[in-house]
């Protein structure tokens, strides 16, 4: 159940999108959307659609082409995330802290809430740092509603519409600018435990220890993110 723990939405956005090709960067979050949206048609073999669709191929088309690229991109930029000095450093600065603390407040599970929290939070670092490139996220999502619809087809997937439905109001909604606000991050991290049906009824909006959890949590992060800042190409 806690294996699928990953990069956050904007972060895959903020260090591997590409200039002039909107189909791969909008797919950058696609494994991620494609389970959170749709979890009984989340499993797919991105690396043989990415095949399938190259120039020399029957099925050939450039676009899917690009967005199945996204996806692999992702999954690779997960694996390598997790291994990095940036990720270690922050998760073991702050593990005795995260151990002593949750069984206090109540949040369960310590090291994968930590693991959730950091991607949160790395997510609020490069927002604060960086807010045009979230709007250029969103704008991303909106112009490749298309794209989305024909590598789902693409892809047989048997949920489209509602899919589709989610997809939109997840970038209508722009929640992630709500990120700038430390409270938010102990509400995402309710809303994902929610998810992973483990117990959520720790969070308290507005809860100064709570709230004063979050912010040293964010300070280690952002003083990691010093020692290894994360580039955007282009």
């Amino acid at each position: 159940m806690f294996a699928n723990i990953s990069m956050n939405f904007f972060s895959h956005f903020f260090v591997d999108a590409q200039p002039q090709t909107p189909a791969f960067n909008a797919a950058l979050i696609a494994p991620d959307i494609l389970r959170n949206f749709t979890p009984n048609q989340s499993k797919f073999q991105f690396e043989h659609f990415h095949q399938i669709t190259l120039s020399d191929q029957p099925n050939s088309d450039p676009v899917l082409n690009d967005f199945f690229g996204g996806c692999l991109q992702h999954i690779r930029r997960d694996k390598q995330f997790h291994q990095s000095q940036l990720f270690q450093e922050i998760y073991n600065l702050q593990r005795s802290n995260w151990q002593l603390t949750c069984p206090k407040i109540g949040i369960p599970r310590f090291w994968f809430s930590l693991h959730v929290v950091i991607e949160i939070m790395i997510d609020s670092y490069l927002i604060n740092n960086n807010l045009e490139k979230l709007h250029l996220f969103y704008h991303t999502l909106e112009t490749q509603q298309e794209t989305y619809r024909n590598a789902l087809t693409f892809m047989g997937h048997s949920q489209v519409d509602v899919f589709m439905e989610r997809y939109q109001r997840f970038y209508t909604n722009q929640y992630l600018f709500h990120y700038q606000d430390m409270e938010r991050v102990g509400f995402a991290l309710h809303k994902i435990h929610e998810q992973v049906k483990l117990d959520s009824s720790w969070y308290q909006p507005n809860n100064p220890d709570q709230l004063k959890f979050w912010e040293s949590t964010y300070a280690d992060v952002s003083m990691v993110l010093t020692k290894y800042p994360l580039q955007m190409n282009g």
